[in-house]
């Protein structure tokens, strides 16, 4: 077992991967603040039966939001990232307790001895971190000397050890069941490699000619019961609600002018310019000093760019307003190229936002409607007695985009964990506060024909279109597949066009179809000689005649083919593994209470 451990820390441990697994058993008891969920939230999910708290929920959280914060340029989240966060959180515990639970029910254990092997020979990357030499590389001599001092203490070590075994077992389970066959790798191989060009007809799905008449109440009823599947409609929502929005003010936008002054202030005063970007411009370009690179007209607001055509090599600008900010610009060259003015220049940008005093003061506003609401259950009351109004949602599914609102995941989960007429706390996105009453919720259902019979008659009137040009196109087949006979000697005879392609390979776009298309499959499948039968690809059907196929390289597929085998390799064990949670999660109880909360 330990050798194919030893091996399997070749691959990526997909288990690891795909459950976004981190590091939750050194920390789970920790008594930790719950970081916005009420004193009241004892509970925040089940998992077949094992509840989730939230000093578990907040230990991973503060895990995952430390790895966002480490790729940020300020460290900072916005509130749609943090609302990511929340979401990777419960997932990532869900499919932890869920591998657990498989951890014991195949009974995978862990030896004193296997644990002694794995740190003395694959030690782990939270601990190889403590033994570097002076290039930054890891010392194993020195690692390996620590393992034999007897005054060190290595239960800690040991304990993730014991955790993460278990993990690598399981791991070698699952991508077990996952075989890459020699015909798969020579497959990938020519489909990245083999050239090819082919004649080919093509046959417009467009182009049928078909006589208008309406299907009959029993083929639509036939169609019906035989894509049922296709007409079910998930559970949906609907919910009321008040908006808020995070709107600067007047003495938000003073602020800005504030700040811009104090900026142009400090460039007459000789700040260097670029430092000053660095330091308080809130565009994309802070980092390298302001810097554009050379840019046209329409790359900025026509203020912006107005501005900087009227200013001469080196000179500064005075506030610029804009409807979402303020700029301050710097110009550093200009030019010309085909016809058009190009201009380089350092750019200082503060946006307009809600200040934290006017956040404040609308949070509030925002928890009085709340409180209000809650009392009575009247949401609209609540509303009108502050000078607000309600609005209704459409019904939506759950997770999705909500026409009015947008994507607001909180608004999601209260929607879908409660029952009709319950009050939400205050939920926000980046630009708004909302209170929601939810109005009604309706079961996932079958929709009744009646409600899809437009759609239905589409697809009937389709069907029938690619009946007809598939008939056209197989009578074409009949006279081009015989012997001796070229596909333009049979055009001919129809008063079809033949076109031929450039050279091509399966990922690349041909014939109007786009890369990995099935006429490109179709081509890679033909013998020498060959004609194809009618094939369906994109909005037409195609007729192809063999024209020219590159050698197989065996010199360059036996250079290749391991990178192949270990790409196939872990593109199926990765879908494995993704299958493998889905249908756990799919068979399990999984019961989500934040939106209670």
């Amino acid at each position: 077992m330990m050798k194919q451990m030893r091996e399997n820390t070749k691959i990526i441990l997909w288990i690891v991967v795909i459950a976004f697994v981190v590091t939750i058993f050194a920390v789970w008891g920790l008594d930790l603040q719950t970081g916005g969920l009420g004193p009241q939230a004892n509970v925040i999910g089940k998992v077949n039966g094992t509840e989730v708290t939230p000093q578990q929920y907040q230990t991973v959280y503060n895990q995952i939001s430390a790895q966002y914060r480490a790729s940020a340029p300020d460290g900072s989240l916005s509130l749609t990232q943090q609302e990511q966060i929340r979401e990777d959180a419960w997932n990532t515990i869900v499919r932890q307790l869920l591998t657990t639970e498989q951890i014991r029910r195949l009974q995978i254990g862990v030896s004193d001895e296997e644990i002694v092997t794995y740190l003395r020979t694959s030690p782990p990357n939270e601990i190889r971190q403590y033994f570097v030499d002076e290039n930054g590389q890891f010392d194993f001599a020195a690692y390996q000397a620590a393992l034999n001092n007897p005054e060190a203490d290595w239960t800690a070590v040991e304990q993730l050890a014991r955790e993460r075994i278990p993990l690598i077992k399981l791991n070698q389970y699952l991508i077990s069941q996952v075989h890459v066959s020699e015909y798969e790798t020579r497959r990938l191989f020519e489909e990245q490699n083999t050239r090819m060009v082919v004649n080919y007809v093509s046959f417009p799905i467009s182009s049928a000619d078909v006589p208008e008449s309406n299907p009959t109440d029993e083929q639509i009823k036939t169609y019906y019961d035989d894509h049922t599947d296709d007409f079910a409609r998930t559970e949906t929502a609907l919910v009321e609600y008040v908006r808020i929005p995070i709107a600067p003010t007047e003495r938000d936008k003073d602020d800005l002018v504030y700040t811009i002054n104090h900026i142009t202030g400090r460039i007459e005063a000789g700040d260097d310019f670029a430092d000053l970007a660095r330091t308080y411009s809130e565009s994309h370009t802070a980092p390298v000093g302001g810097e554009t690179g050379f840019l046209g007209r329409a790359a900025r607001d026509s203020l912006v760019m107005d501005a900087v055509a009227s200013m001469k090599i080196g000179d500064v600008s005075q506030r610029i307003d804009v409807t979402d900010g303020a700029y301050v610009v710097k110009l550093l060259e200009k030019k010309t190229e085909d016809g058009n003015e190009l201009f380089r220049f350092q750019e200082i940008f503060i946006e307009l936002t809600a200040g934290s005093v006017t956040r404040d003061s609308l949070s509030t506003l925002a928890e009085d409607v709340q409180t209000a609401a809650a009392a009575d259950g009247d949401l609209n009351a609540a509303a009108t007695a502050h000078g607000l109004t309600t609005e209704q949602t459409p019904p939506f599914a759950k997770g999705s985009f909500v026409a009015g609102m947008g994507f607001v995941p909180s608004v999601s989960r209260f929607a879908f964990n409660s029952e009709p007429d319950a009050i939400s706390r205050v939920l926000s996105d980046e630009k708004n506060f909302f209170i929601c009453r939810v109005v009604e919720r309706k079961p996932a259902t079958i929709q009744p024909v009646e409600d899809v019979r437009e759609i239905i008659v589409t697809k009937l009137t389709l069907e029938r279109r690619k009946e007809e040009v598939l008939r056209k196109a197989k009578a074409f087949h009949r006279t081009a597949a015989a012997p001796r006979i070229s596909l333009h000697e049979s055009s001919e005879q129809y008063g079809y066009t033949v076109a031929r392609t450039d050279t091509f390979t399966v990922p690349e776009p041909v014939a109007g179809n786009p890369g990995f298309s099935a006429f490109a499959y179709a081509a890679l499948a033909l013998d020498d000689g060959a004609k194809s039968p009618p094939v369906e690809s994109g909005d037409a059907y195609f007729v192809l005649e063999f024209v020219y196929r590159s050698e197989f390289d065996r010199e360059l597929y036996v250079s290749q083919v391991q990178a192949l085998r270990d790409r196939l390799f872990n593109q199926k064990a990765q879908q494995y593994i993704a299958y493998w949670f889905e249908k756990l999660e799919e068979e399990s109880e999984i019961v989500d209470l934040r939106g209670a909360y």
